[in-house]
C-alpha cells in the first residue's frame, strides 16, 4: 500500500487521502492511511514504516495540518486587507 501511497501523492501533491478514497484497483488506501495515523498515535507502528511514511511527508496530525493551514490564509488576508 505504501507504493499506492506514493502514486497518491504524486498525483494529488500531498498524502491527505480522504478517508473514503479508493484506488482504481478497488484499494480503501483512505482507510489505510487512516490506519496509520491510529497506529503512530497509538506508539503500535514500527520505525521503518514511520520513517517511510514521514519521507513522503505523511501528515500524522490532520486536525493540527488544516489549522495550520488556515492560520496562515489569515495571516496572508491580514497582510493583504490590514484587518
Amino acid at each position: 500500500r505504501l507504493g499506492m501511497l506514493r502514486r497518491y501523492r504524486s498525483e494529488n501533491g500531498d498524502c491527505l487521502v480522504p478517508a473514503a478514497y479508493k484506488t482504481t484497483e478497488g484499494i480503501k488506501l483512505g482507510i489505510w492511511v487512516y490506519n496509520q495515523r491510529q497506529a503512530y498515535s497509538k506508539g503500535q507502528l514500527s520505525e521503518e514504516r514511520t520513517k517511510q511514511l514521514e519521507e513522503l511527508e505523511f501528515v500524522w496530525d490532520t486536525l493540527d495540518a488544516a489549522w495550520e493551514a488556515n492560520i496562515e490564509l489569515l495571516a496572508r488576508y491580514r497582510s493583504t486587507e490590514g484587518n
